[in-house]
């Protein structure tokens, strides 16, 4: 169920009807605003008329981070293959690359030649949250839709109609959110929930126990840096930063997150970097 972004979705629909989309659009804004459920949904109104999110597409494409977190040439090539056949239920092939910012500079190559020459009833959708991680030349070829965070209302509305949650627990989860319905429903799992736990106890321990628990974090096999990056990032966000060191451990956290995007750090030295303040 998608929430808010009413005026875009008109928008597109709008565009479709009267035969005037762009051949490519950047989706940028928040994480867990619902940017890549608008593209998936998008996508399914062009091929069936309805504009909700499907599991299979004859006319759609999507491309995902590989288990390094990066998009390659390799998924560039297979989305050029793709491209270049006709729709055949669709007016356009859709293809949408979720978490852009994630594409080496190979990839991005590649696709600025696509979108320089775009294939006939060619759709390209580059979904992300960090815009700026694109290169200048791509960016400037595709047209840009921002996606806001939401109302706090809307989403306990949604999380009450959509989850059966009752109206407490909606309240708190929706304050809890930052306007993202992505974060209000992963705080319902019991996973990301002691994800959060364990950040929270991170962030309090005195130095001299700090190292003996991140080193018991990264015992487990599960472990993964930027996962747990973002629960200490929501942490931190509900907490009111008074002090300079507080702001400036904060600056670290986003920029480590960041940098665990797109190089393969070690958690246990980038962890133990977090509290070493200036």
């Amino acid at each position: 169920m998608l929430i808010g972004h009413s005026k875009t979705i008109q928008d597109l629909k709008r565009l479709a009807r009267e035969k005037k989309l762009a051949h490519g659009y950047i989706f940028f804004g928040p994480a867990m605003v619902g940017k890549k459920l608008v593209a998936l949904s998008f996508a399914n109104f062009l091929e069936s008329g309805d504009f909700a999110a499907s599991k299979f597409l004859n006319d759609g494409l999507k491309i995902e981070p590989d288990k390094n977190r990066t998009i390659g040439i390799d998924a560039a090539r297979r989305l050029k293959h793709f491209l270049w056949q006709k729709p055949t239920l669709s007016s356009r092939r859709t293809a949408i690359i979720n978490d852009a910012e994630l594409l080496t500079s190979e990839a991005q190559n590649a696709l600025l030649k696509i979108a320089e020459e775009p294939p006939p009833s060619t759709l390209l959708i580059l979904v992300t949250s960090d815009s700026d991680a694109l290169t200048k030349t791509l960016s400037s070829r595709l047209q840009k839709i921002y996606f806001s965070s939401q109302p706090s209302a809307s989403i306990e509305k949604w999380l009450i109609d959509e989850f059966a949650v009752n109206k407490k627990e909606a309240e708190k989860l929706a304050a809890k959110s930052f306007g993202k319905p992505g974060l209000a429903a992963a705080l319902r799992n019991k996973e990301f929930q002691e994800r959060l736990k364990s950040a929270e106890n991170l962030l309090k321990l005195a130095e001299g126990k700090r190292r003996d628990f991140i080193k018991k974090l990264l015992a487990d096999d599960d472990f993964n840096l930027e996962r747990f990056l973002d629960a200490a990032i929501i942490i931190i966000a509900s907490e009111r930063l008074t002090k300079k060191q507080e702001v400036e451990r904060w600056h670290k956290f986003l920029t480590l997150r960041q940098e665990a995007s797109y190089f393969n750090l070690n958690p246990k030295l980038q962890l133990e970097n977090l509290f070493i303040l200036n």
